[in-house]
């Protein structure tokens, strides 16, 4: 029996068709359901009367012994139905963007594709849908399990099947903070600077990232502009794109670099260290001891949880705290499956995945086994590695007190400025908090 842990992702209100919402133009999961009562179901059937056939599907990542994607699922697809053969291509992220839009545009793409919520990245589901690339999943009985879809709903269509949520997030090392006499969670950015001080002071580096990849300065970034931004206006990346907004406006973009910019000049981020280390020198730092804490994703918790130098210790994950307490959290849909419109077979790339995402078979065991995902839904949903370490953000999404990370709503390549201009300010090349809201500003409008 599938024991559903619906969430309800605080996402910006929805614009007009054309425009969307900066979480999607669909609505609340009643509105998701009367939409695939009213599209009709699909063809249930569809594998078992195709006879034998094969399914194309196409992500991004490095595949690794036993993987999920490229190993564990096509064996169990064709255990389910042996008329099936799954074949899963999987290349590095820029070759897989690469390499599907040349599929695209010469009309043999895969007929299953990874794709990511709102507009993030060049497999952003909006700009997919837009194009008339992907095939509306209304019809599937995934849809009941999820209570928000509008950050993969384009123009009352659902597009991208996901099973869960993906967290940024501070993690701790809480020997260190014990150490240092630092008994409870920052709930407010003083405390937050206080423990920063506190740690310093004990001798230890208080935070350390891996800013050589500089797409790790989101992981802080986002964090704050969710209670600094979006807590005051939800509607702020909507208004991004009618003008309403801008980066340069006092108060928003120019007040979260400067909060994440005072943990550089204080030294709590030593950006002579990390301007050059790499993502993962800096998981191994934390995970060696060297440091008490580090913004990361839920995404990265197998390695962050991992073993070091230093030995077993035990971690903590909290949200950067917001000035004024009242703190929200950078939680949104993780990346998922869309089917190519183009597909001979939709109704049975449809049921394939209504079996995968359905909260109890074989495939959703091994999906969740992987350790990946969040899952909000399902049975051992609960059981996910770490899912204690990330049970206080689920409290909080289900509290209305979460909001997508700002990339999902911006034209791809707004926060690749945002990263280099933060990284010649860190780097002292004198660029200005003024510089990079302006330089942001201009690159937004220049996408769009």
């Amino acid at each position: 029996m599938k024991a559903k842990k619906l969430i309800s992702l605080l996402c910006v209100s929805a614009m007009t068709a054309s425009m969307l919402a900066a979480c999607g133009g669909g609505g609340s999961s009643e509105e998701d359901s009367a939409q695939a009562e009213s599209s009709g179901p699909y063809d249930s059937q569809a594998i078992e009367n195709a006879g034998d056939i094969t399914i194309t599907m196409m992500v991004s990542g490095v595949a690794t012994e036993n993987d999920f994607e490229t190993e564990v699922l096509p064996e169990l697809v064709k255990e389910k139905w042996p008329n099936v053969t799954l074949e899963v291509t999987k290349l590095p992220d820029d070759n897989y963007y690469t390499t599907l839009r040349s599929r695209l545009a010469s009309g043999e793409c895969p007929d299953i594709i990874l794709t990511q919520p709102m507009y993030a990245g060049s497999n952003s589901c909006y700009s997919l849908a837009e194009a008339g690339y992907l095939a509306s999943l209304n019809d599937l009985n995934w849809v009941d399990n999820m209570s928000d879809l509008s950050a993969v709903t384009y123009e009352d269509d659902i597009v991208t099947c996901t099973a869960g949520v993906s967290i940024l997030g501070t993690y701790y090392n809480k020997d260190i903070f014990e150490e240092c006499g630092i008994t409870e969670e920052p709930q407010t950015w003083d405390e937050f600077l206080d423990a920063c001080q506190k740690i310093q002071d004990a001798g230890y580096q208080p935070i350390v990232m891996g800013d050589k990849d500089m797409y790790v300065m989101q992981f802080g970034l986002y964090q704050i502009a969710c209670n600094e931004i979006y807590s005051q206006n939800p509607d702020y990346d909507e208004q991004l794109r009618t003008g309403d907004t801008s980066f340069t406006d006092e108060g928003t973009w120019d007040v979260v670099l400067e909060m994440y910019n005072e943990l550089y000049e204080n030294g709590y981020i030593d950006s002579s260290q990390t301007l050059g280390l790499g993502a993962s020198q800096a998981i191994q730092e934390f995970i060696d001891g060297n440091a008490a804490m580090t913004f990361d994703g839920s995404f990265n918790a197998p390695a962050l949880m991992a073993e070091g130098e230093a030995g077993a210790f035990e971690r903590g994950y909290f949200p950067i705290p917001s000035q004024s307490g009242d703190n929200y959290t950078a939680t949104c849909l993780s990346a998922g499956y869309s089917i190519y419109s183009g597909s001979n077979y939709i109704d049975e790339c449809k049921e394939l995945l209504d079996y995968w995402f359905d909260g109890e078979s074989e495939i959703w065991d091994a999906y969740l086994s992987t350790g990946k995902i969040i899952a909000t839904y399902g049975e051992g949903a609960d059981q996910t590695a770490n899912y204690e370490l990330f049970r206080p953000f689920v409290d909080m999404m289900n509290e209305g007190k979460a909001f997508h990370w700002c990339n999902q709503a911006w034209p791809s390549g707004t926060e690749t400025t945002m990263e280099e201009k933060f990284g010649e300010m860190i780097g002292g090349q004198g660029t200005t908090v003024d510089d990079i809201t302006q330089e942001m500003q201009t690159r937004f409008q220049d996408l769009m």
